[in-house]
């Protein structure tokens, strides 16, 4: 439910219908990650896999603070993103 929500936000803002975002993400899940990754940010990306959590690990090359910025991409390639506090993976 908060999924389709989200598609039909992403439509009303995009000028798209919802069948068209679909029809996206469809299209994102056939390509594969490690592709995906170096078309976005780059061949020397600095991406990891997590094997346990199924993830794919880039810096965040927005990311300017302290810590470690990262964008996470799913399996179904959603992702999200997120900051590692400084001093965390002592």
């Amino acid at each position: 439910m908060q999924k389709e929500a989200e598609r039909q936000s992403y439509a009303d803002a995009s000028g798209r219908s919802v069948e068209e975002i679909r029809a996206l993400e469809d299209a994102l899940r056939e390509v594969p990650r490690e592709h995906l990754i170096e078309q976005l940010y780059g061949p020397d990306h600095g991406a990891f896999y997590d094997e346990c959590e199924d993830l794919w690990i880039v810096p965040d090359p927005k990311h300017r603070g302290p810590g470690f910025g990262f964008i996470a991409i799913r399996s179904d390639r959603s992702w999200f993103g997120g900051v590692v506090p400084p001093g965390a993976f002592q």
